[in-house]
């Protein structure tokens, strides 16, 4: 899924959360960590984003991709969270839900969620996020998700 999707869906799963924002940033971290600084990266040997070579992208964004998107990763983490703080804050809880996002929404031949690793390069034949259908079915519910959440506030603006 996109980035600004995780974002979205973050806010909309945690809004009933104290820390709804950092429940967003650990929502859109696992990307932003892997391809923020790729993103600045110089263009060389031709590479774009509107038509992208993942042969021309650094190894090093994909060993980002892999910790950033692994479940074995996550799993660490926050048992290292558990032990220094005795329980896992609600808002860590947006990474790994990332990562259940991205499984199916990711296909075999582009940007496979490495959701095993470093243990497996195995991964899940999902639909590529971008797809048309997808993307119109993603927002939607985004939409009428948020729709419902501010429902109230919606209401008043429209009285006044």
């Amino acid at each position: 899924m996109d980035t600004f999707a995780h974002g979205l869906w973050s806010y909309i799963l945690f809004s009933s959360s104290k820390y709804i924002w950092l429940a967003v940033l650990f929502g859109v971290l696992p990307d932003l960590l892997s391809w923020t600084l790729f993103f600045f990266y110089p263009a060389k040997n031709g590479f774009t984003w509107q038509n992208p070579d993942l042969s021309l992208i650094p190894k090093w964004v994909f060993t980002m991709y892999g910790i950033t998107h692994s479940l074995f990763v996550v799993a660490a983490v926050f048992i290292a969270v558990f032990l220094i703080f005795k329980h896992i804050p609600i808002f860590l809880l947006a990474w790994p839900l990332h990562i259940l996002i991205d499984i199916p929404t990711h296909s075999r031949q582009f940007l496979p969620t490495p959701f095993l690793w470093p243990f497996s390069i195995w991964a899940f034949p999902g639909i590529t996020w971008s797809n048309f259908y997808f993307m119109i079915i993603n927002y939607t519910l985004i939409v009428l998700s948020l729709l419902y959440l501010h429902w109230d506030k919606i209401i008043k603006l429209m009285r006044t």
